[in-house]
């Protein structure tokens, strides 16, 4: 037996339907069925199948490292927003870690990560606290007796003199509204 589109038309509208106002009979017309079902989120990134160049050149950080980050925030990620939205650690951690990558709009993340720009802005929030919570596990400042090696290993690497750490950032052009 062949399916019509129109036999998967009226089986999509009468599931549709079942499921707003329930069996028929059940409940006056109209009134409708106040079930909520945990959101499902899918994700649209696959961590495992990108090249590890475009991994690092999209995150700033190699797989492993991202792994290894959301490993240690995913206690602080799972909590409220994860179960009530769907959206696992990992998507938290990489869409935040995009956004600074890129210096782009919370929308143009949001919307590449799968989410709303109000949810990527919670998301954004909570992953930053969790990154807080651990950042002296990965910003380490040199002690003042180390500071002529310091100064030393990086005149070696770039003949910069007097140069004893260095941030990684991104550049972004503002362009100024045209003039009226």
């Amino acid at each position: 037996m062949a399916v019509t589109s129109a036999a998967v038309r009226t089986i999509t509208a009468d599931v549709h339907r079942h499921w707003l106002l329930g069996p028929i009979g059940a409940r006056p017309l109209g009134q409708l069925r106040r079930w909520r079902y945990p959101p499902v989120y899918r994700l649209l990134v696959d961590l495992s199948t990108m090249e590890e160049r475009h991994v690092i050149v999209t995150y700033r950080l190699d797989r492993a490292t991202i792994l290894e980050l959301c490993t240690q925030l995913e206690p602080d990620l799972m909590s409220a927003i994860c179960h009530r939205t769907g959206i696992p650690p990992l998507v938290q951690v990489l869409s935040v870690l995009h956004f600074l990558a890129s210096g782009s709009f919370q929308t143009t993340v949001a919307i590449a990560s799968g989410m709303s720009q109000p949810m990527f802005s919670n998301v954004f929030s909570r992953v930053l606290s969790a990154l807080l919570k651990h950042m002296h596990s990965y910003i380490v400042f040199p002690q003042v007796e180390d500071l002529p090696t310091v100064k030393g290993d990086f005149y070696a690497l770039g003949h910069i003199p007097n140069i004893i750490g260095t941030t990684d950032g991104t550049h972004v052009a503002l362009v100024p509204p045209p003039q009226e």
